[in-house]
């Protein structure tokens, strides 16, 4: 990602926060058929659907139309968008569980 970056002249530092940059880890393993939904995921991170009441917070999932608009905004091609939107479910379908872990 920081080579894509660099030929576009776009500093990362000032386009991802740094206090979100910190919240990451410094190494992890994606395989290149991954990236496109994982910076979709990471995109999607004000569109988390919740539930409170008397057990606490509930995570339902993501919001799908917030989806959409993240999809289309960091540029989705038509062609990856069943493949994208499938491999994001995955790591929806798992946060889900450990967030609603947590409140056991």
């Amino acid at each position: 990602m920081r080579g894509d970056a660099a030929l576009l002249k776009v500093d990362l530092d000032r386009l991802i926060a740094p206090q979100r940059q910190r919240q990451r880890p410094l190494d992890y393993e994606l395989w290149p058929e991954h990236a496109l939904a994982w910076d979709v995921y990471l995109g999607c991170a004000t569109q988390w659907v919740k539930a409170v009441g008397l057990a606490g917070v509930i995570w339902e999932g993501l919001n799908y139309p917030g989806v959409e608009v993240v999809m289309r905004r960091y540029g989705v091609p038509p062609e990856r968008e069943d493949e994208v939107f499938a491999q994001l479910q995955v790591l929806e379908e798992e946060t889900v569980k450990l967030l609603n872990q947590r409140r056991k």
